[in-house]
């Protein structure tokens, strides 16, 4: 596990290199290209820190609550190695700013108090001895590295040539805006069910959660797909194809990663929920359901 973990890592950290020489036409400026391996550099700082800490607290699983803050130390980075501060950089930094400190205060207040979640703690046995340092590659380094691919589209949009207008403001806000406010109102709505003492041992199946099992995820998929269109007014194929790895890269997450741990998580602890799976759609909304 530990080499495959290593072999993991080392293969992402190869593909981060490879895209950041891949985001000009000019041979002559591909060596000097990069501005999206000093951000790498700027999130594995932050990333080294927060390991530390959990090492002194004993709870990898406060990289969760500084998931969110992860991309603004991204966003602030590329904006200095760019020297970047438009319109459409500041812009771009307010909007992820207030989607980073939503999430980390969501989770902050859920697990805080709580003890180490329990991936960690099974990761945590599993690594026996080895995992002060192996907790750094399979958790830090690793969600770091996902960070720099999900986050491209705030390279991508810090280096958009074009002139931010007031049309591209209003699409690309609301779009954005639309995500972060499905995902908070989803969570919100998950608390108060679940603050209902009758409710224990039931699925949430009110509100937002009544048209999709994960509609927390839909809401952040949405704010990325968000941030990706700032990068379409550049025109440019390279920039469009390279900004949309960010939302595919989120999707897959959830898809794949996230979304099927939460099921299996639900299954153990609700008796229906296998059958509920089979009626409901995983991340996308099914506003037909309920009419």
């Amino acid at each position: 596990m530990i080499k495959k973990i290593l072999l993991v890592n080392l293969f992402l950290s190869i593909l981060i290199v490879l895209v950041s020489y891949i985001t000009t036409s000019d041979y002559n400026q591909i060596l000097s290209n990069h501005h999206l391996l000093i951000g790498f550099g700027g999130v594995l700082s932050f990333m080294t820190l927060l390991w530390l800490i959990s090492l002194i607290v004993k709870d990898a699983s406060i990289v969760d609550i500084f998931w969110g803050p992860t991309f603004i130390v991204l966003a602030f980075t590329l904006a200095c190695s760019l020297d970047n501060y438009s319109d459409r950089t500041m812009l771009m930094i307010l909007l992820v700013t207030l989607w980073g400190l939503r999430l980390a205060g969501h989770i902050g207040f859920r697990n805080i108090g709580h003890g180490e979640d329990l991936r960690y703690i099974v990761w945590r046995k599993e690594a026996g001895k080895h995992w002060w340092w192996f907790s750094f590659f399979r958790v830090f380094y690793m969600q770091g590295s996902l960070a720099i691919f999900v986050g491209l589209p705030l390279y991508y949009g810090q280096i958009n040539p074009a002139s931010l207008t007031m049309t591209e403001i209003v699409i690309c806000t609301s779009i954005f805006a639309l995500g972060l406010l499905w995902e908070a109102i989803s969570d919100l709505q998950l608390k108060s069910f679940r603050k209902n003492s009758e409710n224990k041992g039931k699925i949430c199946k009110v509100g937002l959660w009544k048209y999709s099992r994960h509609p927390n995820y839909f809401g952040d998929l949405v704010s990325w797909i968000g941030l990706f269109s700032f990068t379409i007014s550049s025109m440019n194929v390279s920039y469009i194809i390279g900004s949309s790895i960010g939302p595919l890269m989120i999707g897959l997450i959830f898809y794949k990663i996230t979304g099927p741990m939460m099921d299996d998580m639900m299954i153990k602890s609700r008796a229906d929920y296998k059958e509920y799976m089979k009626n409901s759609n995983m991340l996308l909304p099914n506003l037909m359901k309920g009419k």
